[in-house]
């Protein structure tokens, strides 16, 4: 029976992929006898393995709490959207390691007021907290190499890949968005080289309706913000910033990021030769709600954006339904 419901979820997993390229992460290792490691041993009397491990199991334990009373603050606030964030971060922690250690317990903190807290202080703990988590894992794991200790720095390696960036957030808007008087002027061939990367990545993750490879549209969302980063004068910023929206709101649901990087498409180049401000305008109107925002957006996209089919009936259409006015 066991054996028949493995196969069963192995051919649903195989459907998945080969239909929508689902976003499943990295399959931990397998042990020499085809398993998958649930509890991972320490070798007996090595303190600098104990030592090792002990550091980055603190350094997890740590930064779980951390994330835990940050929600706790959202929570009691009513901030919806932020606490979806640090629950995305939370669960993206806890789906990251697939084992626990043998014989290493670290207790977390019993818990902390959040009455009268300072927001600010909360995410600055809770962003030097993944830092220090993401350094740990990363010594560990050269730990695990430089001992020669394949299937250990393999585990290790997965838990790293199987973290998702796209689930980290610095909780102020603010401070994820480059400032919008950025001026786009200089054509820099190595931005260039990372747009074209970028942008292939993007068409190659999604080949088909249907079909959606998200390592790619991850890595491409990733490569378009490492442009915008490193190479803020470059012209293909807006660009960038116009695909970084779309990345987050088509495949990651990420809808209040996806529309402040639609604003900074078209706050850099106001002649893009996109529908960023439609775009912006249907996720404030039909996702978040935020009917006074969708107008705003609407009315400009009639002034600025270029001609797409049926965006200039739709935006008419959702400013009459909403304000009562032709």
């Amino acid at each position: 029976m066991k054996s028949k419901y493995a196969l069963a979820l192995w051919v649903g997993a195989v459907v998945c992929w080969m239909l929508t390229g689902c976003d499943v992460r990295p399959t931990p290792p397998r042990t020499a006898e085809g398993a998958t490691a649930k509890v991972v041993y320490i070798a007996p009397n090595d303190q600098a393995e104990l030592q090792a491990v002990t550091a980055a199991e603190a350094a997890r334990v740590n930064y779980r709490y951390r994330l835990r009373v940050l929600l706790g603050y959202y929570q009691r606030i009513g901030s919806m959207d932020k606490s979806t964030w640090a629950q995305r971060e939370l669960d993206n922690l806890d789906q990251t390691q697939t084992f626990r250690w043998d014989g290493v317990e670290v207790v977390p903190p019993k818990g902390e007021s959040v009455g009268g807290a300072d927001e600010r202080l909360l995410v600055e703990y809770a962003v030097g907290a993944r830092k220090e988590y993401r350094m740990a894992v990363a010594e560990l794991a050269a730990f695990y190499e430089r001992k020669g200790d394949k299937f250990k720095a393999s585990l290790i390696h997965n838990v790293q890949t199987r973290f998702d960036p796209v689930r980290t957030y610095m909780y102020f808007i603010e401070a994820e968005l480059p400032p919008a008087n950025l001026k786009p002027v200089a054509v820099i061939p190595a931005a260039d080289a990372l747009y074209a990367k970028a942008e292939r990545l993007y068409h190659a993750g999604k080949p088909l309706p249907g079909v959606t490879f998200y390592d790619k549209e991850r890595e491409a969302l990733l490569t378009f913000l490492e442009l915008v980063r490193d190479y803020p004068q470059s012209t293909k910023i807006a660009m960038s910033a116009y695909f970084i929206a779309e990345i987050y709101k088509e495949y990651f649901n990420e809808d209040v990021r996806a529309v402040h990087w639609y604003e900074r498409s078209w706050q850099w180049d106001p002649n893009i030769t996109q529908p960023a401000r439609f775009q912006a305008a249907v996720l404030w109107d039909l996702r978040l709600k935020n009917y006074t925002k969708a107008v705003e957006c609407y009315r400009a996209s009639l002034k600025y954006d270029p001609e797409r089919f049926g965006n200039r009936g739709t935006a008419e259409r959702r400013i009459e339904e909403l304000t009562g006015k032709k």
